[in-house]
């Protein structure tokens, strides 16, 4: 009765966003509102919404067996149907219509939910829309279904979920490529994690090997974390397109959880000058302040190899911003086996740093 109620509603507000196909399935534009989008994404063009940060949800109510997601560039999306995990797709480079799920009780209404796993560094994802069965709809999203407490991430691959389905530290040079990519699930990460136990909106704002002052081993000088924070598209900068400003008024964070600084002390040095590291991390805590007035700030560290420098850093950050009156701020620190590959953390310890960050969000925030 729920959904029979909302279809009415549909067809009486917002019946045009809906139309029938050469091929008899009903097609829906992603620019359709009934269309929820969570994460960082660009609606810039009237055909397709474009995004490519880790993390990006794409969430729907439909009535009908099946729907199909008419996509191009190449990333891999968890399915949800009502909240229970179906299964992963693949879109492929070119724009194509990629089967989502069959099969389904015709009866009742659905959420469908995408969650994207993978990074994208060369080319953003295009969303065209969905295509459903004849006669289907696309419902309003139900505003008890809308979450209202959001959570913003910033960090590397740590953050991203840099290969933490995979089972050991090694593989060969010839399957990295595609391990990496089939294994790494930034939905399983201890951001989205942490986010779901307060049933909160999360941006992920993660980028392998990408450090504060300093990347991994030194490389793409110019091109460390701080110069995407500002962009609604990572790949604006890697592919040389200008624009994509994002626009913080549009989404503001109550808690935000930066974990940036591995890769300023990793690999060969020199590593990240403390001073000038320093100095990066207390702007851009200011800058988060402006961006996102009122919100938490969680700032992590862990231990890295071979240098372990990276927490007195943190600390000498909080030192410092503690001592200057601010109380916004936590520091926040753990520890990982790194069973994953390249020594990155595994499912079990992203779920084990989620549930340590979950007490200081609690802590900070009052949620429940």
């Amino acid at each position: 009765m729920f959904y029979r109620i909302f279809a009415i509603m549909f067809f009486l507000l917002a019946g045009s966003a809906v139309m029938l196909s050469a091929g008899q399935r009903m097609q829906i534009p992603a620019t359709s509102p009934q269309i929820l989008f969570m994460g960082r994404t660009d609606h810039s063009k009237p055909d397709c919404v474009t995004f490519d940060w880790p993390g990006v949800v794409i969430d729907a109510f439909f009535t009908g067996s099946s729907v199909d997601v008419v996509i191009k560039g190449r990333a891999r999306f968890d399915v949800y149907i009502n909240e229970s995990h179906i299964g992963v797709i693949e879109s492929p480079g070119t724009k194509a219509t990629v089967p989502v799920t069959h099969g389904l009780p015709a009866s009742g209404g659905k959420r469908l939910r995408l969650a994207k796993r993978s990074e994208s560094t060369t080319e953003p994802i295009s969303l065209y829309g969905f295509t459903l069965d004849s006669g289907s709809l696309l419902l309003p999203i139900p505003e008890m279904q809308k979450q209202k407490h959001k959570m913003l991430f910033i960090g590397d691959s740590y953050t991203a979920g840099f290969a933490n389905e995979y089972s050991g530290r090694e593989c060969s040079v010839d399957a990295a490529d595609s391990i990496i990519f089939t294994c790494t699930n930034a939905n399983l990460s201890f951001g989205p994690l942490a986010a779901k136990q307060f049933d909160a909106q999360y941006h992920l704002l993660a980028i392998s090997g990408k450090g504060l002052v300093r990347n991994y081993n030194g490389i793409d000088k110019g091109k460390e974390l701080p110069a995407y924070i500002d962009r609604t598209l990572l790949t604006s900068i890697n592919n040389g397109s200008s624009g994509y400003t994002w626009k913080n008024d549009r989404w503001k964070a109550d808690v935000i959880v930066t974990c940036i600084g591995i890769n300023d002390f990793q690999a060969d040095p020199p590593y990240a000058d403390p001073e000038t590291f320093d100095k990066a991390y207390n702007a851009l805590i200011q800058k988060l302040r402006t961006t996102h007035p009122g919100a938490k700030i969680i700032c992590c560290a862990t231990k890295v190899w071979p240098t372990d420098a990276l927490i007195g850093a943190v600390k000498r950050v909080l030192t410092r911003q503690l001592a200057c009156g601010h109380k916004d701020i936590r520091y926040f620190e753990y520890s990982t086996a790194n069973g994953a590959l390249y020594g990155h953390p595994s499912l079990d310890d992203h779920r084990n740093i989620a549930d340590q960050l979950i007490p200081i969000i609690r802590e900070m925030t009052g949620w429940r």
